[in-house]
């Protein structure tokens, strides 16, 4: 009996420009390697064109822009950050309070803590709370000293 396989085949394209068989971005006639060089080119000629072209684009999707940052950094996205938001009752974890500030000219939202080890998220913190508690080291026991020599010295006024 005769058995046929099921094989799969890849058909390489000839870049329009190259002329090699290579891979392509989804629609276009030249390789990825022809399509960088040429963008390449372009920026070198005229950056200002791209570089505002970028900056509106982020002023334009700053939720998209977010959304991205946590991805990359956490493999989290946006979701995850507004239902950690929610269960601590939109304030920060630490200290209880909301805070937005102005970072580089925009008003910024609460970070996503992590942990530096292994890069996982963990909730929502304000900036004060999350430099602290990373100078800190994330050391509980430097932590309970430190509450411990507070309320030393709240007793003597």
């Amino acid at each position: 009996m005769f058995q046929v396989e099921n094989v799969r085949r890849t058909y390489m394209k000839k870049c329009t420009r190259c002329q090699k068989e290579a891979s392509f971005y989804k629609g276009e006639t030249r390789c990825k390697d022809c399509v960088n060089e040429l963008r390449r080119e372009k920026y070198k000629a005229d950056p200002s064109k791209y570089i505002a072209r970028v900056a509106k684009f982020r002023n334009d999707n700053p939720e998209k822009i977010r959304d991205t940052k946590l991805k990359q950094a956490y493999g989290v996205g946006t979701e995850y950050y507004e239902s950690k938001l929610k269960e601590q009752g939109g304030v920060c974890a630490g200290c209880k309070r909301v805070f937005k500030i102005k970072w580089r000219g925009k008003e910024t939202e609460m970070p996503l803590d992590h942990n530096h080890k292994t890069l996982a998220p963990r909730g929502v913190l304000c900036i004060k709370c999350n430099r602290a508690y990373g100078l800190l080291e994330e050391n509980t026991q430097t932590m309970l000293n430190l509450i411990e020599y507070t309320n030393k010295y709240k007793k003597l006024g």
